[in-house]
């Protein structure tokens, strides 16, 4: 229980005392005292530095502040800007002793003192403010032993439990005899790992599973502070999420949440560092069956496994079924935030906590996926069961795969992704054939964009196949053709170049190329004439209409790319 101002005024020694104004912060809670002689001065009358420092500089948060009627009298302004720096500071309060049998305060100060919830206490003439500094003190110290005590007593107790193996659930337990609350612990894969005996029926419920997934996946994990959500039927849970070296190693949930948790986040913080030495205990323990896992997919999408019976029998313990069709997804971060800083490069530990992360939002949606890591990229394997033709579920993976992203981003992490993804193979040996299309697709989503997309694969078109070949390839290619028009800028040139652009278009005809552009047919014959003239081609040769089509192609792409 903390120290108030509330507190303070039931000692003995404040038995005179009266609350002045700012009742409303009478509740503040009290770490420290401090006296004020003289207020502070920006210079002394004769000019020179004031001869006592500024204590305006030294005012501390939760501190109670004691002074005389005699400093703040005839200091209106001044007492006016302390009781405001007071504020930004966040100090408990002031206790001013008077100067005759009662104190005469300033109005102005008292309603400024209302109006910024800051108590101002009022204490007769004879009070001895040594003496109660040395209570408030004694009172302080008396509590912080206490706390230290409790926190020492807490940290043995759930550093027994860690020395003799206790599971998950004896952690929740103890947890619980400590905050009188019922409690659940999740894994950094969001699953919920350990129970108190409280929280037992609510733990296996599939119903609660699920609705918990989801709020704890779609509430930032801000390190070291409780957050609160609420469930369907009203209950408030409170989430503390779990960190170690920067990764997120799961979270404690708290039941039936009040406000009374916040004073009681320490036991919280003891438990979470037993749980964070578990998970770094387990991920050890799982280093070996990790890199079976991922030497397995590294044969398998390297087209390295020689049928699919040995894919199957090896692939089935990780989730893998020769049943549906198969999408593959390759994503790489782009950056994202380590430690509170904005970085660009990615160990494996990682891209590992980025694949769990994206491993319990597929997991919230209730998708069913499959998750590695391969060099610097995360490699995702969704499959669907249903009859959905094979572009109207690929449009339904495309836009899961931006919220993810939209998700990721806007996490305590702010992980911003590229991914690319495959067409769907309906064989797990046409898997590696998949892995190459999406990483050629995020290849080329990369040429194209800097920040966060998406890029689907799709067969070359000719404009891909030209964009393979030199700038100044294509531009001594183009020139040779258009001649003049290459560099069109008058009115005329940007004419005949949108003329020849319609009619070919139009697959050479006349009449509709007339129609397209609102043209009468002998304008359209005027100027594909004079195009005919200044190129030097003839539109009737196919050599030359395939050598105009190529030109006005790369025109296109060309301009395109400069824009």
């Amino acid at each position: 229980m903390s120290i108030t101002i509330q507190r303070i005024l039931e000692l003995p020694l404040f038995t005179g005392a009266s609350v002045a104004s700012g009742q409303l912060g009478l509740h503040s809670p009290i770490d420290s005292v401090n006296v004020m002689v003289k207020l502070p001065h920006e210079q002394e009358e004769d000019g020179s530095a004031p001869a006592i420092p500024d204590i305006s500089t030294w005012l501390g948060k939760n501190q109670m502040l004691f002074t005389t009627e005699h400093v703040i009298a005839g200091n209106g302004s001044l007492s006016l800007r302390f009781l405001q720096q007071m504020s930004c500071a966040e100090c408990a309060g002031l206790v001013v002793k008077a100067n005759h049998r009662e104190a005469n305060l300033p109005g102005d100060l008292l309603e400024a003192s209302n109006r910024l919830g800051l108590p101002v206490i009022a204490l007769p003439n004879d009070a001895s403010l040594g003496e109660m500094m040395s209570q408030v003190l004694s009172i302080i110290l008396n509590e912080k032993q206490v706390e230290l005590e409790r926190t020492f007593e807490i940290h043995r107790k759930f550093s027994r439990l860690f020395l003799n193996g206790a599971s998950m659930s004896d952690v929740a337990q103890t947890l619980t005899g400590v905050i009188h609350h019922p409690i659940l612990i999740q894994n950094n894969r969001r699953q919920i790992v350990g129970w108190s005996a409280t929280a037992r029926q609510r733990a296996l419920s599939p119903a609660f599973q699920s609705e918990l997934l989801q709020l704890s996946v779609h509430h930032a994990a801000a390190e070291g502070r409780l957050i609160y959500c609420v469930t369907e039927s009203g209950e408030k849970l409170g989430i503390y999420p779990i960190h170690s070296s920067g990764m997120f190693k799961g979270s404690i949930i708290v039941m039936h949440a009040d406000d009374t948790i916040d004073t009681s986040v320490m036991p919280l913080e003891q438990a979470a560092q037993i749980i964070a030495y578990e998970s770094i205990k387990q991920d050890a323990l799982m280093e070996g069956s990790n890199r079976l896992r991922e030497e397995f997919f590294g044969e398998l999408l390297e087209n390295e496994l020689s049928s699919v019976e040995e894919i199957l029998k090896r692939g089935e313990k990780y989730g893998l079924t020769n049943k549906g069709q198969h999408w593959v997804v390759v994503s790489k971060p782009l950056a994202h935030t380590f430690e509170g800083h904005s970085t660009f490069q990615m160990e494996h530990a990682q891209l590992e906590h980025l694949m769990n992360e994206v491993h319990a939002y597929m997991e919230a949606r209730n998708i069913q996926m499959i998750g590695t890591t391969k060099g610097e990229h995360v490699v995702l394997i969704l499959t669907s069961l249903q009859e959905t033709p094979p572009a109207g579920q690929e449009g339904e993976w495309i836009r899961l795969l931006e919220q993810l992203q939209e998700h990721m981003e806007n996490g305590k992490d702010r992980w911003m992704i590229a991914s690319g993804i495959s067409n769907p193979a309906d064989q797990l040996d046409r898997l590696p054939r998949a892995y190459q299309e999406a990483s050629q697709a995020l290849r080329h989503g990369l040429e194209r964009n800097r920040g966060p997309f998406v890029s689907s694969y799709r067969v070359q078109q000719v404009p891909d196949l030209i964009r393979l070949l030199p700038y100044h390839k294509l531009s001594e290619f183009y020139v040779s053709v258009l001649k003049h028009l290459a560099y069109a800028k008058n009115e005329e040139s940007l004419e005949l170049l949108h003329t020849l652009d319609i009619y070919l278009q139009n697959n050479c005809n006349v009449k509709e190329t007339a129609t397209a552009m609102y043209l009468h047919r002998n304008t359209v014959f005027y100027r594909l004439n004079k195009c005919e003239t200044m190129l030097g081609l003839s539109f009737k040769d196919p050599i030359d209409l395939l050598k105009l089509r190529m030109a006005v192609m790369i025109h296109q792409i060309l301009t395109a790319t400069e824009k």
